[in-house]
């Protein structure tokens, strides 16, 4: 869960302690600074990673140069889309061969970590334990769709899905490098909206790179604003008091 700052920030720390992720940000050019110096140095000091996702409405508007002066790596620049979802929507994304089924227990998360694996993504064993506890302890909040090519994994995406404002987040789309161009994406896609469509709700958004940015576009995402992840990295890796 977030945790709300007094100097305008809003953390939430991993499953395992071990990474922070700023998910909201809004200082005056006079705090900012020394709010950035806070949050790094008890990352330096306790020995986790800060995850800080800007944004292009964030405050002050020269936010992503001062993280990167301060030691913060930038990833890739993401467009945020956003889907006004009813049954015409849906038609954008026709049903196809594609096998795509819910993740409902263990071995479909081996499956999603396998698929994690392949394309290079580190963390994969914290990150499915964390998928095992949030669907244990709150089951409605995510779905994971995973797709298959002759019973091999090859391509899952997740769904979240927000108690507030009718919205429900894409998020998680990944195919296997050896199962690319084959529709895997968008069947995952379609597999999300459907069910976010029969819970009822109104607003899909997804944080898309340059690769499907293109692709939601043409079916009817419409683009609200950028962002743009920014990683911290400690010197020194330690575990986090519980």
């Amino acid at each position: 869960m977030g945790t709300p700052s007094e100097a305008g920030i809003r953390t939430d720390f991993s499953h395992d302690r071990t990474g922070c992720a700023v998910v909201y940000g809004s200082c005056s050019v006079g705090r900012i600074d020394a709010v950035i110096r806070k949050e790094v140095a008890r990352a330096d000091a306790q020995g986790y990673a800060i995850d800080w996702k800007v944004y292009g409405h964030d405050q002050p508007n020269d936010l992503r140069e001062r993280l990167m002066a301060a030691g913060f790596e930038p990833e890739p620049e993401e467009q945020v889309l956003v889907l006004a979802l009813d049954p015409d929507a849906l038609v954008q994304f026709p049903e196809s061969a594609v096998v795509v089924e819910q993740v409902v227990g263990r071995t479909g998360l081996d499956d999603v970590a396998e698929i994690s694996r392949e394309i290079g993504r580190t963390h994969v064993e914290q990150e499915r334990e964390g998928f095992a506890r949030l669907m244990a302890t709150r089951p409605d909040h995510m779905t994971i769709f995973i797709a298959r090519v002759d019973d091999v994994p090859a391509a899952c995406g997740r769904i979240y899905f927000y108690d507030a404002g009718g919205f429900a987040e894409l998020c998680g789309g990944r195919t296997k490098t050896t199962f690319r161009n084959r529709g895997l994406y968008l069947a995952i896609v379609r597999a999300r909206l459907a069910e976010a469509l029969r819970r009822g709700y109104s607003y899909v958004p997804v944080d898309a790179l340059p690769t499907s940015e293109p692709l939601l576009r043409k079916r009817g995402f419409e683009q609200v604003t950028w962002t743009q992840p920014l990683v911290y990295r400690p010197a020194k890796a330690s575990s986090i008091d519980p």
